[in-house]
């Protein structure tokens, strides 16, 4: 028993050390990296690169798709009042990017890379763009430290991709 919680300790380890591995290759903090793929456990069970860019991409798509639902919500629940222009607009934008990343998902199945991750360079838009609505309204962003966490997130997971290209 000892002997199989001591080999379970020791793969566990060897996962995780493949996550810093695979992450200290990247332009961007490793760190950004490693907190990224440590949000989905199947990180720990890759064996890839491959694997991981597909896992970093599938936690962006849900990120971006909770951030739109979330803004959709607060312009429903706030109609006609200042904050429903931004967040419809910020809305628009990651529409756009959700689906891009979708597309990207499909690209990387056909192992076309370098067009997933422009995808994904394209999807890194959206915060960006949601910030700047918010700041020309001069209203505060209800997602301005989620669109900075995204924004992070997405240049990882674009680097992770480059990594696959050769």
């Amino acid at each position: 028993m000892a002997l199989l919680l001591l080999s379970a300790v020791q793969h566990s380890s060897a996962d995780a050390n493949f996550i810093k591995t695979t992450c200290g290759h990247l332009r961007f903090r490793s760190d950004v990296c490693v907190r990224l793929l440590e949000l989905d456990q199947r990180s720990y069970a890759a064996t890839t690169n491959e694997e991981l860019s597909n896992i970093a991409l599938h936690i962006i798509t849900n990120n971006y798709t909770k951030v739109c639902n979330f803004l959709r919500d607060m312009a429903s629940q706030h109609q006609g009042e200042p904050i429903q222009d931004p967040c419809d607009q910020c809305v628009f934008y990651y529409d756009e990017a959700v689906q891009k990343l979708h597309d990207a998902q499909a690209l990387m199945e056909k192992k076309a890379y370098n067009d997933a991750s422009l995808l994904v360079d394209d999807a890194v838009n959206a915060p960006n763009s949601c910030e700047s609505v918010f700041s020309a309204a001069v209203i505060p962003s209800p997602v301005k430290q989620t669109d900075a966490y995204l924004l992070d997130d997405s240049q990882v997971t674009r680097d992770l991709i480059r990594i696959l290209i050769s």
